[in-house]
């Protein structure tokens, strides 16, 4: 268990976006939004999203993991987990399940 949270390393919840750094300034750039370096300007590098796995703790697909979904549970059980980030395909059938 950890003393305090760092929302970059994935152990008990889903990751926050690594911040991209800018290959002629060096710069890290925190938000995520942007495409541009904050200082000079450039073209930030593209985003590499985490890849999708499925989940040993509730047996589904995510696509933002965490570590709890590295191993199944002590007990065997699969519980729900209210973390789960669903990967864009199931995103948009549920969309379309819903337009419907």
């Amino acid at each position: 268990m950890c003393w305090s949270c760092n929302a970059y390393c994935g152990n008990c919840k889903p990751p926050k976006e690594k911040p991209r750094q800018c290959t002629n300034c060096k710069t890290f750039n925190f938000d995520p939004e942007k495409t541009t370096c904050r200082k000079c300007g450039a073209e930030l590098p593209p985003r590499v999203p985490p890849p999708v796995i499925k989940c040993q703790l509730c047996g589904m697909m995510c696509a933002n993991p965490c570590k709890k979904g590295e191993r199944p549970p002590a007990d065997g059980v699969l519980r729900p987990c209210k973390l789960r980030t669903p990967p864009p395909e199931e995103l948009e059938a549920i969309s379309k399940q819903q337009n419907t």
